[in-house]
């Protein structure tokens, strides 16, 4: 059993066991808002373990969750979401107010038509706002971001903002240290930017399904026989983009003859340097999912949401394409080594022609663990925010199939 532990938290590039950081994490948790731990696990009839930090005060969500394949995985997650939430939420850092154009005319700015919007209207480069200050993750340089894509301090009165980007936890990641905070972090936001290219592909999506039967990997496939024995099935796509880090979208359904309640489809997605990682970590996303909609105690849910479920990928019937191959998509790395895989995430970027990412450190000294937040211009928002405004990358694939679909 210590083994299959030692080899879980080794899968998700953690530099400490989950048992470690929890233990290390606990005399804290009042500090960043959490009054309890609670296991919901049993609200299902899947049986892997969901935890919730609950967090009364919090200026955004009141409840984080977590999951892994044990009950301490799954109360760690919850823990170090807890932990970004306050950390972005209480930020700790170096603010300016100023307009775009007086950043500008210094030469230290982030381009802010490169940055997710929620808009079509340009962004206004002459009114001032916050901004933070961020650090290039290549060159080391000193950059000024909107402080709104950095804080998730909700409450309000919201501070100033330029009212028209992308704000939200995309990219916000914390760690045991900065490079592991920084790996998760940038590899969320490649998660995020590969759903929406892959929902921008339509009924190109067949073409990615995954064959479940060709999964070889053995913690991807207990998962897999966990979600079967429980009456559940499973569908996972392949929505790796060009980047070429693997990323998976899997949805999880269950007839209601089979649980002991009415439970709709759950969706959740994942992307990681290690093709079994991010299968398996898309998995568990999708089981969080579905708890976080029986338990019914997050914020942000609405009525609507129960009644037309989680996201789905754009098909209106069940896919009866043979599925690739798990094989097929490879593993960016071999071997989970933090330093190599941080290193080998911004090479991906740099080659694909995005930006520098920047780096803010919203990590609290007293607290024995990293909180960042990664800004990558050029990559693509989530695609689920109300709004959402496509940029270059989106508008691009639209292009390109447009052609495609003339000529044929």
């Amino acid at each position: 059993m210590e083994n299959e532990q030692a080899e879980a938290w080794t899968r998700f590039c953690r530099e400490t066991d989950p048992a470690e950081t929890l233990a290390r994490m606990i005399p804290f948790v009042r500090e960043v808002g959490v009054s309890r731990i609670a296991d919901i696990s049993g609200l299902d009839s899947i049986g892997l373990p969901v935890a919730v930090a609950y967090r009364p005060t919090a200026r955004s969500l009141a409840t984080c969750y977590g999951t892994g394949v044990t009950l301490t995985e799954a109360k760690a997650s919850a823990v170090m979401e807890a932990l970004e939430r306050f950390c972005a939420e209480n930020p700790k850092i170096t603010l300016r107010y100023a307009s775009y154009d007086e950043l500008l005319a210094e030469g230290r700015v982030v381009d802010l038509d490169m940055l997710p919007r929620i808009r079509e209207a340009p962004p206004p480069k002459f009114r001032r706002s916050l901004w933070a200050r961020a650090t290039g993750m290549t060159s080391g340089d000193t950059s000024w971001v909107p402080f709104e894509t950095v804080h998730l301090d909700f409450a309000l009165p919201l501070p100033t903002n330029l009212e028209c980007l992308l704000v939200g936890s995309g990219g916000l990641a914390s760690g045991n240290t900065t490079k592991e905070a920084a790996v998760h972090a940038i590899s969320e936001l490649i998660e995020r930017d590969a759903l929406t290219l892959w929902r921008a592909k339509g009924s190109d999506i067949n073409e990615t399904i995954i064959d479940l039967e060709s999964v070889n990997d053995p913690w991807c496939t207990g998962i897999l026989s966990t979600l079967s024995r429980s009456g559940v099935r499973t569908a996972v796509w392949d929505m790796t983009s060009d980047l070429g880090v693997p990323a998976f979208f899997c949805e999880i359904s269950s007839d209601n003859s089979s649980t002991f309640r009415n439970v709709s489809p759950a969706a959740g997605s994942a992307c990681h340097p290690l093709t079994g990682i991010a299968l398996g970590k898309a998995m568990l996303e999708a089981i969080q999912s579905r708890l976080t909609m029986i338990s019914g105690t997050r914020d942000d849910l609405t009525p609507e949401m129960f009644m037309r479920g989680s996201p789905r990928p754009p098909l209106e019937e069940p896919n009866t394409c043979a599925g690739k191959d798990f094989t097929d998509v490879p593993s960016v790395l071999g071997f989970a080594c933090i330093d190599n895989a941080l290193e080998n995430l911004l090479d991906r970027l740099r080659t694909a022609g995005i930006g520098e990412p920047l780096i803010v450190d919203l990590s609290h000294d007293v607290i024995p663990a990293a909180v960042v937040r990664v800004i990558a211009p050029g990559l693509e928002g989530s695609c689920d925010a109300p709004g959402y405004t496509a940029g270059t990358r989106a508008r691009r694939l639209a292009a390109n199939q447009d052609g495609n679909v003339e000529n044929g």
